[in-house]
C-alpha cells in the first residue's frame, strides 16, 4: 500500500496492521528545523502513532524522484488515520547530497552544478511529497 501527498496537504486514509516507512520525495539532502514532525492519529481513538526516525537517513529513488527514508513506525490495528506535516516551513531539500562532502568529493559537483546549476536550487515546498510504503 503507496500513500502519496504534498508535504502541505493533510490526508485521511486507511492504515492496515503492519510496519511502514516514511520517505521524502524531492532531493538527497535534508535539513529540517527540531520542530518538524509528522503526527499520524487515529481518527476513532484520538491515539498518536509512534514514530521512530532513522539516524542514518538512506538515500533511494521512489515513484521517479529522489527519496529519503526519514521515519518508520508500526501499526498494530486496522483504522482510519490523519496524517499530516507540521513545521515544513522552514525545511530544506536539495538535489544533491555531494555539495556537503569534504573538499575533495565536491569538485564534481561543483562542476556539475556550474554547468546545469540544479544541485544547490533548494526544492520549493510545493514539490515536495510525502510518500508511505
Amino acid at each position: 500500500m503507496n500513500i502519496k501527498f504534498n508535504i502541505q496537504e493533510t490526508i485521511e486514509s486507511e492504515l492496515f496492521y503492519g510496519s511502514y516507512v516514511i520517505y521524502i520525495l524531492g532531493g538527497h539532502h535534508i535539513k529540517t528545523n527540531p520542530d518538524f514532525y509528522i503526527q499520524i492519529k487515529n481518527t476513532e481513538t484520538n491515539e498518536d502513532i509512534e514514530l521512530k526516525e532513522f539516524n542514518l537517513k538512506g538515500r533511494d529513488f521512489k515513484s521517479g524522484k529522489k527519496a529519503i527514508k526519514f521515519y518508520s513506525f508500526d501499526i498494530n490495528y486496522y483504522g482510519k488515520f490523519k496524517i499530516s506535516v507540521h513545521n515544513y516551513n522552514d525545511l530544506v531539500l536539495k538535489d544533491s547530497i555531494l555539495e556537503f562532502f569534504p573538499f575533495p568529493f565536491n569538485i564534481p559537483n561543483i562542476v556539475m552544478s556550474k554547468v546545469f546549476g540544479k544541485s544547490r536550487q533548494n526544492t520549493s515546498i510545493d514539490a515536495i511529497e510525502i510518500l508511505i510504503q
